[in-house]
């Protein structure tokens, strides 16, 4: 065989190969990252752009990442009493950014399963992640908490601290309604790496951190499949359901 029909072979292989990749990632819902640079930026911004159900007017930003339509509702009075009613701005949804639990939602996809939480649970974990951000971010300034509760009239300083006092209530529920027990526990030292999870490690790590079930197994040293992967699963979901009836609608 000569040079040349070898670097023949090489290419077909190479097609055949880039084939074969695009037709699993299909298949399995995975997205493949270009080679190239422009065609990598081009990805980025196709990506960004929010869901047409949304509408036009949410412009697509890269930066933030890929986005997922989100059916905002309030309760309304109708002929029949009241019933929950899509309340999008003309019929529209609103969008808000992918995160990570639509990440494992994909994951369990791809395994063959259904999403591992109900939308109940996923919002009490996402409603928490927005909760702890935003009280960290809260500027005290030397200001006395209990002087800024009471207030004063007129100043509004009052209703605020009472709405960052409130929320800190809020967060100390849900952290209460997570208790202290274990996710997974090492019951026998064998000189493995493993390390127990807690229900509070495991959901902050997941709520707070971004970290999917399997990175957070990962990191501990344990298996991320079959009976394990199962019961972090199952600890994480009733976790969630504890949060989302501790603190219902908060926002």
């Amino acid at each position: 065989m000569k040079e040349r029909d070898i670097d023949a072979a090489v290419i077909r292989l190479a097609g055949l190969r880039a084939g074969a990749q695009k037709v699993l990632a299909r298949e399995f819902g995975v997205i493949l990252t270009p080679d190239k640079e422009k065609d990598r930026l081009r990805l980025m911004r196709d990506l960004s752009r929010a869901p047409a159900s949304c509408g036009p007017e949410i412009l697509p930003a890269p930066a933030r990442g890929r986005v997922e339509a989100w059916a905002p509702r309030e309760v309304r009075e109708t002929a029949g009493g009241s019933e929950p009613q899509h309340a999008g701005f003309e019929g529209r949804n609103a969008a808000r950014a992918r995160d990570v639990f639509d990440v494992m939602a994909e994951q369990a996809a791809r395994r063959g399963g259904t999403a591992p939480f109900t939308p109940g649970q996923a919002d009490a974990g996402r409603r928490y992640s927005v909760l702890v951000e935003r009280h960290s971010f809260v500027g005290l300034k030397c200001v006395s908490v209990e002087a800024q509760a009471r207030g004063s009239s007129g100043s509004g300083g009052g209703s605020y601290m009472d709405a960052v006092l409130h929320e800190g209530e809020v967060i100390r529920r849900l952290q209460a309604a997570i208790g202290e027990g274990w996710a997974l526990e090492v019951t026998r030292n064998r000189g493995g790496n493993r390390r127990g999870i807690t229900v509070r490690r495991l959901v902050d790590l997941v709520c707070l951190e971004g970290q999917s079930v399997s990175d957070v197994l990962k990191s501990h040293g344990w298996a991320v499949y079959g009976d394990v992967r199962t019961k972090a699963y199952k600890a994480l979901s009733e976790a969630l359901a504890k949060m989302a009836d501790a603190a219902p609608g908060f926002r």
